[in-house]
């Protein structure tokens, strides 16, 4: 489900599951896997979901099999956002459909997130289904999001591309037939980085970002 390959100098990971790419403890602990093996050079890395939907989120099913998977289930999400936060190297996420809370998280935390036009969705839809959102979400949704979208997150506003991209989920949003010339050049602005300096920055940047997230409580299911 989450494949890497190496293209030109870069890193690409897809998930791809088949189906609408809920993502489980399994599946987010392998994304982080898969991050830390590309971590071992400076190459930039993308990430991308199936055409139609990057994902749905968080697995239900995960919450659903009691308090203990729940709570593995969080803090895969959790560590697979520091794992982005605290990647040496650009990350690049690529949503060619719809972005649910856990795919819209990875937005956020990516280094540069790039959108499709058409009928699609992103945001954080906990309140309309009847879930709190864990507190580290929230803490990156404040530092990412205009006040426009972090007001959203409570009222499950839902944005179209070019509206997730006013609101801070997207960098750039383009037509369908432009995402694969878009990563590209992406990608080749990405490779003229000086690494160290890059590194440096994105360190600095992200510090207290990271130490907030690493400190939040996960909810008690107990």
């Amino acid at each position: 489900m989450i494949t890497h390959t190496n293209d030109n100098g870069a890193h690409i990971i897809t998930m791809d599951d088949g189906k609408v790419n809920a993502l489980n403890k399994e599946k987010l602990d392998a994304l982080v896997a898969k991050l830390a093996d590309c971590a071992k050079d400076q190459a930039p890395v993308a990430i991308c979901g199936r055409k139609g939907i990057f994902s749905a989120g968080f697995d239900l099913k995960g919450f659903a099999a009691g308090p203990e998977m729940a709570t593995a289930q969080l803090q895969a999400g959790k560590d697979a956002i520091l794992a982005i936060l605290r990647h040496p190297a650009p990350i690049i996420t690529v949503c060619e459909g719809h972005a649910y809370p856990m795919g819209a998280f990875l937005m956020l935390a990516a280094d540069h997130a790039i959108g499709t036009e058409g009928d699609f969705v992103t945001g954080m839809n906990e309140s309309a289904i009847g879930m709190a959102l864990p507190i580290y979400p929230m803490i990156l949704g404040a530092a990412r999001l205009s006040p426009h979208g972090r007001k959203a997150v409570a009222t499950s506003e839902m944005f179209d591309p070019h509206a997730a991209h006013d609101v801070g989920y997207f960098q750039n949003v383009v037509p369908a037939e432009a995402v694969d010339a878009t990563l590209a050049a992406t990608l080749t602005h990405m490779k003229t980085l000086n690494p160290g300096a890059f590194n440096a920055n994105k360190t600095a940047m992200n510090d207290k970002l990271i130490k907030d997230i690493e400190a939040s409580p996960l909810p008690d299911f107990g």
